[in-house]
């Protein structure tokens, strides 16, 4: 086991995978796995990954080599049985020490054997004597990502938000489709099922399940009882305030979810283009929809960076959910947090070139939601600056399309951001702005 979670720890730190990605690939590669074994790998990979300052911190306390200097093969190694030894309380700390050696040996590493054997002996010894002075929150994050969050925040804010990514990982909210099944009966299917959940915090058509590995396995998936969407990622659609009839283009579609929710809620009438530059999520798009037995749609590959001369002013509502840093998203892809920062200035201008070139596809008077999943300013709020300064659109009230627990000064001012550890979800960002007549 601790074998397929060095697969996963390795190709996330060292090789910049994606953790979702890898894990998935060491399933359908080991197929005989039982649910035991597939949690035990599971946490200790995904632990490790999301604690890796921390358990940086430790080690570099107790080992004459920092961690930063280590071979990658050995420091991943070392830190799977750090983690081991703090929050894997069901295995013997002798046992973790044992496997981390012969999991250097496994990788023919004989020259770290004896470092790695020291290392986590000394460990052992004095496991509640080395201190991580820093606060909980703040360990949680890389450094230069949390000195970023407490500049827009405060450090109270940015330690909440660190602590809360922790406490999101492993569960995956259903998107239940109401008119096909009530959300207690789909709450009962579960249940029979023995799949833990309970309902969402801010829709009564959302259940959040965990201890998942297949979506495709829960019941109701093949009849299109549910698809998988965050809560945070409702407010798009909930904030355009789509109904029957309306014309919907999700210029930057996938995975999918917004664009089922738009299906939900046309009801057969209307129509949605949804629109992504890669072709193998564009037809994962389209295998939702057939589940889903939605039809009054395209699924259309195409760069959002490019105007689409042939849908000038025909959208009713224009969906731009853009690419971001997806700081706000860390709780189920730990490994954002360690590049957040580094594209930051690149992705800022793709998204002014997104909403520049899309714009002509909104008919006068029609409706622009702009979203991302993260919580960084300078994509969020300094975007929306812009786009009513440089395209002449205007900001419209949120209130009415929100909860009254979601709803503040802010809100009525057009945008909402959500905060891990602030509000009850994911890191997300939603603004509503109105296209007036004459604007190109």
């Amino acid at each position: 086991m601790r074998e397929l979670a060095y697969t996963i720890v390795y190709g996330t730190m060292e090789l910049d995978g994606y953790s979702n990605h890898l894990f998935h690939n060491v399933l359908k590669t080991n197929q005989d796995l039982i649910n035991k074994q597939k949690n035990f790998v599971k946490r200790l990979a995904f632990g490790t990954i999301e604690r890796c300052v921390e358990l940086d911190i430790r080690l570099n306390q107790i080992s004459r080599i920092p961690v930063n200097k280590m071979d990658c093969s050995v420091r991943t190694i070392l830190r799977m049985a750090v983690y081991e030894i703090y929050y894997m309380e069901q295995v013997p700390v002798e046992v973790s020490c044992h496997e981390a050696v012969e999991l250097v040996k496994r990788r023919k590493l004989h020259s770290a054997v004896g470092f790695v054997n020291g290392v986590l002996r000394n460990l052992i010894r004095q496991k509640d004597t080395i201190v991580v002075k820093e606060d909980y929150g703040k360990v949680c994050l890389p450094q230069r990502l949390y000195e970023h969050l407490a500049d827009q925040y405060g450090k109270k804010t940015a330690k909440k938000i660190g602590a809360a990514f922790l406490n999101r990982s492993g569960e995956i909210t259903l998107h239940i489709q109401t008119d096909r099944i009530s959300s207690d009966e789909m709450q009962g299917l579960l249940k029979e099922a023995d799949i833990c959940c309970r309902e969402g915090y801010y829709s009564r058509e959302c259940l959040i399940v965990s201890g998942v590995h297949n979506v495709a396995s829960l019941p109701g998936y093949q009849e299109g009882y549910f698809f998988v969407q965050d809560e945070s990622s409702m407010l798009p659609v909930w904030c355009a305030g789509i109904c029957p009839g309306d014309v919907v283009v999700d210029v930057c579609s996938a995975p999918g979810g917004k664009a089922l929710h738009v299906l939900q809620n046309l009801k057969g009438e209307g129509f949605l283009s949804a629109r992504d530059i890669h072709l193998h999520k564009v037809d994962r798009i389209k295998e939702n929809m057939t589940r889903m037995k939605y039809s009054n749609a395209e699924c259309k590959v195409w760069d959002g960076t490019v105007p689409d001369s042939e849908w000038d002013e025909k959208a009713d509502v224009l969906l731009l959910d853009v690419p971001c840093s997806g700081i706000g998203i860390i709780g189920k892809k730990p490994e954002i947090k360690y590049h957040a920062m580094e594209q930051i200035d690149t992705l800022v201008s793709l998204q002014k070139k997104i909403c520049e070139n899309s714009l002509s596809m909104l008919r006068p008077g029609g409706t622009l939601i702009y979203s991302t999943c993260t919580i960084n300013r300078a994509e969020n709020e300094e975007n929306i600056m812009w786009m009513e300064e440089y395209l002449g659109l205007k900001r419209e009230s949120l209130d009415d399309y929100l909860p009254q627990s979601l709803q503040n000064k802010m809100t009525a001012e057009g945008m909402l951001q959500m905060l891990p550890g602030v509000q009850k979800s994911d890191g997300f960002f939603v603004a509503r702005l109105k296209k007036e007549s004459g604007n190109s």
